[in-house]
């Protein structure tokens, strides 16, 4: 079984496309942070704190000179939340975890992207070349080499998301700097913006992106060995990633008039609602969610398998 594990992770990592894939999140990372550092509001002073201070003493200097209460008021807000971030201590500005938290976690759905692309194509691509006769003529069952496919394109995965968290963080300390794990961020939930810690606020992202991924990169492998040819795999799987998150969001919305929805695939596989929130919805919490992704996965593995011992490799 090892054997065919490092036969078809050599397989995989000759390919260009498996390079290719890594040194385009790079240079999206590169150009991420570029853009990030200077559409965002820049320091003026040593310290944020002197930077915040500064910026409600100019704004208390404007809001006696407005025209008219309508802009008082607005202003007002501004300088309420300003002195929001020196109560809780948060810094507004750019920091490294503040990157890695908004930009390198937008990455992962180039991440998925790729991770898609590479395994809709992995057992498709050996019937549209033609090769598939010579992988099974081999002296293994048939469900070894499936499976040593599947783990090979976990640890494609693996390697993707180490470069993404990896560069991300080397990238963040060249554009921002050094900042405290603890120190805290501005966050968005449902019910406005909150303090956390930059640094487990990212992890916890992190974290609660994998089972997602798990989920459409075992999809994308379904795909590829229900579908002969490489171009139809690799386009459902596509559109499956990309419409996805819509496909939840209707459902989430259709779940108030039909309670069937909820267990519907779609509106669990963004499993990173639930760091700033404890339920989607009214009733499902995390753990019930990932029990309905469990099941899922399950029927899918089940699916490929038993598909993949059945299927007639005529070419």
């Amino acid at each position: 079984m090892i054997g065919l594990v490092q036969n078809e992770l050599i397989k995989t990592f000759e390919k260009k496309a498996s390079w290719i894939f890594a040194i385009i999140l790079i240079i999206a990372l590169v150009a991420g942070a570029f853009i990030y550092q200077k559409t965002e509001e820049k320091q003026k002073e040593d310290t944020w704190q002197e930077s915040v201070q500064l910026e409600i003493k100019e704004l208390q200097q404007q809001q006696k000179k407005a025209a008219n209460e309508e802009e008082k008021g607005y202003i007002g807000e501004e300088i309420a939340q300003k002195q929001w971030y020196l109560d809780e201590k948060v810094n507004p500005f750019p920091t490294n975890w503040s990157f890695m938290s908004e930009l390198v976690i937008s990455m992962k759905s180039l991440v998925t992207l790729f991770i898609v692309i590479v395994c809709a194509g992995s057992i498709s691509s050996e019937f549209s070349d033609g090769t598939i006769k010579q992988l099974l003529i081999r002296p293994h069952k048939r469900w070894a080499i499936l499976l040593s496919k599947y783990i090979s394109m976990l640890v494609y995965s693996a390697f993707l998301c180490t470069v993404l968290l990896l560069f991300g963080y080397i990238i963040s300390l060249l554009f921002f700097g050094n900042g405290g794990f603890d120190n805290k961020i501005v966050a968005y939930g449902i019910n406005g913006i909150v303090a956390v810690s930059g640094g487990e606020y990212f992890f916890q992202l992190f974290l609660y992106y994998l089972p997602g991924l798990l989920m459409v990169l075992t999809i994308a492998f379904m795909l590829s060995t229900l579908f002969k040819n490489q171009a139809i795999a690799v386009g459902i799987g596509i559109f499956v990633l990309f419409f996805s998150s819509t496909i939840g969001s209707i459902l989430l919305l259709l779940t108030k008039k039909y309670s069937w929805t909820k267990v519907l695939l779609f509106p669990h596989l963004d499993q990173t609602v639930f760091v700033l929130q404890d339920k989607i919805l009214e009733t499902i919490t995390m753990p019930m969610s990932l029990g309905i992704l469990s099941g899922y996965y399950v029927v899918f593995m089940v699916i490929t398998f038993i598909f993949f011992q059945k299927r007639d490799i005529s070419i």
